[in-house]
């Protein structure tokens, strides 16, 4: 069984062959990959090495394990993949497969939270939107008499339209200003 070791603290100029050379002393290498940022392809300082046996891993961790390479202490140790499995098993089935992770999902953070307005009218079924209710209407006109948006009254659509027909019957029989201003 294949056993996957993390190294970190890795010389940014090591290479793939020289890791390679480091850790075949101590056993059979299948793959060594050395982690690079994308867009200067220079190396993170850390890599993945999976070795043929686990036995070798082992000897590999115990062998290298703070052993200075180009002026560096490497550390090695047992991949826990990024399930952050400590106990140095397969962090995945018993397959060898990696699991999903479910990730949590983003919460967005409300800078201002804005009132909620509650429709008068679905609130008091009893009230109804009559252009002679001067009062109620003046509530949803701005300073300069032009009819608020449903964002800002909190109304439904339905009773939107009855309020700004409400309204605009009212300022054309002279109960509500066209402006106040």
């Amino acid at each position: 069984m294949a056993k996957k070791l993390f190294v970190s603290n890795l010389d940014f100029e090591i290479s793939n062959d020289l890791l390679t050379q480091l850790f075949t002393e101590l056993g059979g290498v299948i793959s060594v990959v050395i982690a690079t940022d994308r867009e200067t392809r220079r190396s993170k300082g850390f890599a993945f090495v999976e070795m043929e046996k686990e036995e070798d891993g082992l000897k590999a961790i115990e062998g290298l394990n703070n052993k200075i390479i180009n002026g560096r202490p490497i550390k090695v140790c047992a991949d826990r993949g990024k399930t952050g499995v400590r106990d140095g098993g397969d962090a995945g089935g018993g397959d060898g497969q990696r699991r999903m992770e479910p990730l949590p999902s983003i919460q967005r953070m409300q800078i201002f939270r804005r009132k909620k307005k509650l429709d008068p009218f679905m609130a008091d079924p009893t009230k109804s939107v009559d252009y002679k209710d001067v009062v109620t209407l003046s509530r949803f006109l701005s300073e300069r008499g032009k009819i608020l948006s449903r964002r800002l009254t909190g109304l439904s659509a339905y009773n939107q339209r009855k309020v700004s027909k409400a309204i605009k019957r009212a300022q054309n029989l002279g109960l509500l200003p066209f402006t106040t201003i």
